[in-house]
């Protein structure tokens, strides 16, 4: 698709930029079209993500084989060696998972930021939509960012105390008070091929996070859209007859782009299921074993940090999730009273009674609860994500 076959918008300009972001992290082109890189380069560039994808394919490997290898670890070594053989796999998932509905990525893509927006693209939300994403893709980043920091921070803390080897992540090989110059080549390479891993992880969050916040801005704009139909009414250049005209025109506008935002949300939800539901699983699982680490590990400064700081950005990723999720709900939720307020009741006569039928079954359909779900029952929302937290923290207090 040529850049030419759509509007260029602040929206569309924002989300080119973040396929191309997430391509340069290793995930595929999300856009309409191709990015503005040269060819050469993109060849390149697809052979060194399979490579770097490999690398964290034989890591996660490499990890599962230390349950074999590895007897002489500490108690918070065993704790890590746990922790990251329940998680990295999942978060492995997440990146194959959205590389293989790239299409369908791409077709919500272009719904969300082309198609829904040729009618009628509200200034003010679209403002709105900008900031909060910003907003959230910096909380995320930064969060994670600090988790593996305060990890590296961790080991370095301990060669630096006790002397030990730099251990981050507790492999097949090498033995982790191997101190020969072999192994700390393969702990330096698995650490690089860890941050590495982070850069898919990250991707993968800072596409779906802008999908969910796009998506419940749509349904504000599409109330902009149906309040706006009333200024219809205050034009002195039509008559009666023609505003009623104009007014019956942009209702079944509105209509058609009502069904359209539902279909969009629909896709949406297929396109994102399997991350929001593993997103919840991850962060149960996560929390629990953190929590459990804490508990059985040395309280020093640094150990603490290191657990607060990736408990905080597995709930702050987790809480982006269900609570974009949670504003589509309100916001479709508030799409009745826009339409209701959208002038019908100026209308006259045979216009009055033809519009009167379009608006009860547009309010009937507006009605209806739009919910985006993980697991296929779990409802994304605010209430949710405080039961999913409260969950883990029940299910740590029976296991310990």
């Amino acid at each position: 698709m040529e850049s030419s076959t759509y509007q260029h918008s602040k929206t569309t300009v924002f989300f080119y930029r973040l396929s191309f972001v997430v391509y340069i992290l290793g995930l595929p082109n999300f856009w309409l079209e191709d990015l503005k890189l040269s060819k050469t380069f993109v060849k390149f560039f697809d052979k060194f993500t399979k490579f770097n994808n490999l690398l964290i394919y034989l890591l996660i490997l490499f990890e599962f084989g230390s349950f074999l290898t590895q007897e002489n670890l500490s108690v918070k070594q065993k704790s890590n060696l746990l922790l990251y053989a329940i998680s990295h796999p999942m978060l492995c998932m997440f990146r194959v998972m959205m590389a293989r509905l790239k299409e369908k990525v791409r077709k919500v893509m272009y719904s969300l930021t082309v198609e829904l927006k040729r009618v009628h693209n509200d200034p003010e939300v679209e403002r709105q939509m900008l900031a909060s994403t910003y907003m959230y893709m910096f909380a995320v980043l930064f969060s994670c960012l600090l988790s593996m920091i305060m990890y590296a921070a961790e080991a370095i803390w301990e060669v630096v105390r006790d002397d030990v080897t730099f251990t981050t992540l507790v492999t097949a090989y090498p033995d982790v008070h191997d101190k020969s110059t072999l192994a700390d080549v393969v702990r330096a390479l698995c650490f690089i091929t860890w941050w590495i891993f982070l850069t898919r992880i990250i991707g993968v969050y800072i596409l779906v996070i802008p999908l969910t916040t796009c998506l419940s801005h749509q349904y504000k704009n599409l109330q902009s859209y149906f309040l706006s139909l009333g200024d219809i009414f205050d034009r002195n250049d039509l008559s009666q007859t023609e505003k009623e005209d104009k007014y019956e025109a942009g209702f079944k506008v509105g209509i058609q782009l009502h069904s359209d935002t539902l279909r969009c949300t629909k896709q949406t939800q297929e396109v994102c299921r399997g991350v929001f539901s593993g997103q919840i699983l991850f962060n149960m699982i996560l929390l629990v074993l953190l929590m459990a680490q804490m508990a059985n590990s040395e309280r020093t400064l640094v150990n603490l940090c290191a657990a607060v700081f990736t408990a905080s950005a597995v709930l702050i990723t987790t809480g982006f999730y269900m609570w974009n999720a949670g504003d589509v709900t309100v916001e479709a939720s508030h799409l009745a009273t826009a339409i209701y307020l959208s002038g019908w009741y100026h209308n006259q006569g045979q216009a009055s009674a033809r519009i009167r039928k379009l608006v009860v079954i547009t309010l009937s359909q507006a009605q209806r609860p739009v919910v985006l779900k993980g697991f296929g029952y779990i409802d994304l929302s605010y209430q949710s994500y405080l039961r999913i937290v409260k969950a883990s923290y029940s299910v740590f207090s029976v296991i310990y």
